[in-house]
């Protein structure tokens, strides 16, 4: 079995990551967000209610990345950065932050899927910065 890298966040980067992810919620309009490793591990979180399994939503969300990710070195592709999965009410848009990262967010049908696309890849650039170094 593979060895998974550890990944060690100060607290002063993840103060700096909270705040990109509450200026990404709100130019957004997103329902709720998730910034979590590629294995699932949370952290930072907005939007969030008691309604909602915050620790179950990022497992699934990584696995179905992951998933996502081995769906595009079958078709030839290296890797897919981004999708987006449309509901009736509410979407789920992804976005992967270098290799290791992941963000997640649910947005409602006041939204366009367009305007949290432009957001997620200004959090992602904001995001990379910050995690740079990883310490």
């Amino acid at each position: 079995m593979e060895k998974l890298p550890t990944i060690i966040i100060s607290v002063e980067k993840v103060k700096k990551l909270d705040s990109l992810l509450s200026t990404f919620c709100e130019e957004a309009n997103i329902v709720w967000a998730i910034l979590a490793t590629s294995t699932g591990q949370i952290l930072v979180q907005k939007g969030f209610v008691r309604s909602f399994d915050v620790l179950a939503i990022s497992a699934l969300a990584c696995g179905v990345f992951s998933s996502t990710q081995e769906l595009a070195r079958i078709v030839g592709e290296r890797h897919f950065s981004q999708f987006l999965q449309e509901g009736k009410k509410f979407s789920v848009y992804y976005i992967g932050i270098h290799e290791d990262y992941l963000l997640v967010s649910l947005f409602d049908d006041r939204t366009l899927p367009g305007v949290v696309k432009v957001a997620s890849k200004d959090f992602s650039a904001g995001a990379e910065e910050v995690l740079k170094n990883g310490k």
